[in-house]
């Protein structure tokens, strides 16, 4: 089989780049290869659907600004509902270091001209009552943080895709990446649905361009072009509450960066806590811990007391990659035509848009609407300024 691009992963970075390549140019053959059984069925289907702007690396906030406007128009213009809420996000800390470091980012997101706020104690502690402010220093912020669906961004992406021709094979796993003088020349691949054999191990797809958007695999893909790239896939373990009258379903996304702790509010009320297991080991099985429930309630009832009256209605993990410097990986490789684009630790799904409008800028050699060079696979023999927003 001979086709123009490749891309390895039909989550929403895959697919927004698909889309994002289909319209710009549509005589374009475009093949989406998934192992999952379903489009999406990966980390994209474990996300909790935060846009945020608040983020101390200026990469990190161009990508949000080029996204947003993207979500703003997604229901009309991709024609599916994606439920998109603006409810802001509101980071709060007791310590000097990370204090000073809001303090930052609000001058940085101003410059950007950005709206957001440094709020004291006393005025997070009006407006939300709930939570305990008396050892903090004060919160940051963005009214313009938002949330969205990220299986209705998945699925407008799907169908907008299918209708511009691209070709979605799930069941599908890459075995090996074709490379031939540094340059790729395709892919091996096994469907499920096919028995093993020598018949069907070489199964095989031609192309020049292979873009490696396969979330928490994405440096195992890179191993199979030859490439070690320094993105990790880590557990992340999501708490499902039943809605609490002690907190309102339009509150903002509240995270105490000194723990990590987050509680974030569904449109109906439901909860979703969690934030405080990134240094957990990394793994690719979604597997539930319940040995570190001990030390999330501690930081959640320490943070938030109401929830010390919480009903846990189900415990779920989902997979990110991350990578050394706490942005994603975006750009060619050494090895001519393999793209990556992944390693977003988490906001791939907020930067989607912009992820995949800068990709297909990069495979069809047009301007991007930002310089990725802080993203290049390529960046770390040096020393990039890290992300410091992360929970």
């Amino acid at each position: 089989m001979q086709t123009d691009i490749i891309i390895i992963g039909a989550g929403v970075i895959g697919l927004s780049t698909a889309y994002h390549l289909a319209r710009q140019n549509n005589k374009q053959r475009i093949v989406i290869l998934e192992k999952e059984k379903f489009h999406g069925a990966g980390s994209t289907a474990q996300c909790t659907g935060g846009i945020r702007h608040q983020f101390t690396n200026q990469v990190n906030i161009q990508l949000t600004k080029i996204s947003y406007p993207y979500f703003l128009r997604f229901a009309a213009d991709m024609q599916y509902p994606i439920y998109f809420r603006q409810r802001g996000y509101l980071f709060v800390t007791a310590r000097e270091s990370r204090w000073q470091e809001l303090q930052n980012m609000q001058e940085q997101l101003n410059r950007l001209d950005v709206p957001s706020q440094l709020l004291t104690p006393e005025e997070i502690n009006t407006v939300y009552p709930f939570v305990l402010t008396g050892d903090l220093l004060g919160g940051s912020f963005c009214h313009l943080d938002a949330y969205a669906d990220p299986y209705g961004v998945m699925e407008g992406y799907y169908r907008q895709c299918r209708k511009l021709g691209v070709q979605v094979l799930c069941n599908t796993e890459v075995t090996g990446i074709n490379v031939q003088n540094n340059r790729v020349t395709g892919v091996l691949y096994h469907q499920a649905n096919q028995p093993t054999g020598p018949s069907t191990e070489q199964n095989i797809i031609n192309a020049p361009m292979v873009i490696n958007a396969a979330g928490p695999h994405l440096h195992l893909l890179a191993r199979m072009a030859g490439l070690e790239l320094p993105a990790s896939p880590y557990r992340r373990q999501v708490y499902v509450c039943a809605p609490m009258p002690a907190i309102s379903a339009s509150i903002p996304l509240i995270v105490d960066l000194d723990t990590g702790f987050y509680v974030h509010a569904e449109k109906n009320g439901i909860l979703l806590l969690g934030g405080t297991d990134r240094d957990n080991a990394p793994g690719l099985e979604p597997l539930v811990d319940r040995s570190q429930l001990p030390d999330f309630i501690e930081a959640a009832t320490g943070r938030v007391p109401a929830l010390e009256d919480a009903q846990i209605t189900r415990i779920y993990t989902g997979i990110r990659s991350l990578t050394p410097d706490g942005l994603g990986i975006l750009g060619e490789t050494e090895v001519s035509g393999f793209y990556c684009a992944g390693g977003f630790g988490g906001n791939g799904f907020m930067h989607a848009p912009a992820i995949g409008l800068i990709t297909s800028c990069l495979v069809l050699g047009e301007q991007p609407p930002l310089d990725p060079t802080p993203l290049s696979p390529n960046r770390f023999n040096n020393a990039p300024v890290a992300e410091k927003a992360l929970f």
